[in-house]
């Protein structure tokens, strides 16, 4: 197929979080009754704050329903991951997916891409009408009842397209409104914001949605049952030095006085054990500090880059990490910074409570939860450990442009995750610094990008249009040099320079 799905469905590869067994029956439950009642309300939005276990219902949903062979699809995003942060690859997943989870679609769906290949670049409403609503409808049985198949659609605010994202909402909306026996049902998560909440709470929607808010479901009889799963098992694995620590481990008392302090955040109760469980210190020496901090995220994640090793490396580090527009493995993240690996394993090891730290050299490092890019981004919140973008995206972009400078030695194009990373995402990086807001011009760059024109270009050249990179790259040249232009402190080498960049990369895509 044409579809070219992302890894971003329920079963995809890397660290997964779900409801611990015996938690959440009360949600679990309603969303089941959900799925089995009738289809007035095909549309369900369960909402609730950062952090407070959406994704891992979802997850813990779309598994029970493979398991009764009622999941059509799933598409988690999470921003930052790439094209699981873009809609992009949503609807074709979405497609790639029924295709294998109802069978019957899947000549519909090879026909339509062969009749019309373009269809997967089209608008999205297209898209979901010939490659998800048409298939459907094709293989539906008009005369008898057909069990309605769930997509599930989680984090809706991690995708970075805004107004496609609201679009697409209306989309699905749209769909029940024109089909009433569509036996397809939508599974939404996502915070309360204001682009989502205008399409799914709109008077013409609210009848076919039903709403679920989490604040409305008590948690803190599921955060003290995993409170005491994971502070059992951290006792187990450290009972040669905490033997002589008294049982109950946490005492009663503490246990409640953290159930307290997390006020429904599984991702605090997940951060806070993995603070007192990061091996800085004897696991009972760190919960009176945990027990001290203040409730909330914020003073946890202070109280987690306090205590590690400070420095600008560790800053560069975990900028670059927040910022990239595709994960890196350690080891590309290494040759993109010009790091060794082992320095940037043990500068991250202090903050591995709030990081997820793989075990293989070749995985990427990423964040435990995005509240952290949103904590280390805001200035009031994060003090001292601020990490600001646009100053970050311009050194990301220099560090592109290093990379890039160094020809290969027995090639006509770039390989390797990061030189191919900075090849195809330097544009990005520059085109970033520029629109949140840069306040000086730095003389390394005009530097750097002149030797890259000269040393470079045609490795660079050769690489994209490999990648079928090279449209998408002259599109953002043009951008890049337009707001340039509006600039009273661009210098004229650096618009000569990129202007000169354009023009050559226009002849080279012929």
């Amino acid at each position: 197929m044409l579809l070219a799905p992302v890894d971003a469905a329920y079963n995809r590869n890397g660290p997964i979080a779900k409801c611990l067994q015996g938690t959440r029956e009360w949600l679990i439950a309603t969303i089941v009754r959900w799925i089995d009642g009738d289809m007035d309300r095909p549309i369900c939005w369960l909402n609730g704050p950062a952090g407070s276990g959406k994704s891992a219902v979802s997850q813990t949903m779309a598994e029970l329903c493979d398991a009764s062979r009622r999941l059509g699809a799933s598409f988690f995003f999470l921003r930052g991951a790439g094209d699981r942060s873009r809609i992009t690859r949503l609807i074709p997943t979405l497609a790639y997916q029924l295709s294998i989870s109802i069978p019957a679609t899947k000549p519909f769906i090879q026909h339509m891409l062969h009749t019309d290949p373009s269809i997967v670049r089209q608008a999205l409403r297209c898209q979901f009408q010939k490659l998800v609503i048409e298939p459907i409808l094709a293989v539906t049985d008009t005369n008898t009842t057909t069990t309605a198949m769930i997509i599930f659609v989680d984090a809706l605010d991690e995708c970075d397209d805004k107004e496609l994202m609201a679009e697409f909402i209306e989309i699905i909306a749209n769909a029940y409104r024109g089909n009433r026996r569509l036996p397809l049902r939508v599974f939404f998560t996502s915070r309360v914001e204001e682009h989502l909440r205008k399409k799914l709470e709109a008077p013409a929607a609210r009848s076919m949605i039903y709403h679920l808010a989490l604040q409305d479901f008590d948690a803190a009889d599921d955060i003290r049952k995993f409170f005491q799963h994971r502070f059992a098992t951290i006792y187990e694995e450290n009972h040669r030095l905490m033997r002589n620590v008294p049982r109950p481990w946490p005492s009663l008392w503490d246990l409640e006085a953290l159930v307290k302090k997390a006020s429904g955040s599984f991702i605090f109760a997940f951060t806070l054990i993995n603070f007192v469980d990061d091996g800085a210190d004897l696991p009972h020496q760190k919960l009176p500090i945990a027990l001290a901090a203040h409730a909330g995220l914020d003073p946890l994640y202070t109280e987690v880059l306090s205590t590690a090793p400070r420095g600008e490396v560790l800053k560069r580090v975990i900028g670059t990490i927040l910022l990239l527009k595709s994960d890196l493995s350690i080891t590309s993240l290494g040759h993109l910074l010009q790091l060794n690996t082992a320095h940037i394993l043990q500068t991250l090891l202090g903050v591995q409570s709030i990081l997820m730290i793989p075990g293989n050299d070749d995985e990427p490092v990423r964040l435990f939860h995005t509240s952290l890019r949103d904590f280390l981004m805001s200035k009031p919140r994060s003090g001292g450990f601020f990490i600001d973008p646009p100053v970050r995206h311009l050194n990301i972009l220099l560090d592109c442009l290093k990379l890039v400078v160094i020809p290969p030695d027995t090639d006509i194009l770039f390989r390797g995750e990061a030189s191919e990373y900075a090849c195809i995402n330097w544009c990005h990086h520059f085109d970033q610094w520029l629109i949140l807001g840069n306040e000086s011009h730095d003389d390394y760059l005009t530097s750097y990008l002149t030797n890259f024109a000269s040393e470079s270009f045609d490795y660079w050249v050769n690489t994209l249009l490999i990648k079928r990179s090279l449209g998408n790259m002259l599109h953002m040249l043009h951008r890049i040099l337009l707001m340039l232009k509006q600039l009273p402190s661009c210098s004229q080498d650096l618009l000569q320079t990129i202007g000169g960049i354009e023009e050559r990369a226009k002849v080279s895509s012929g």
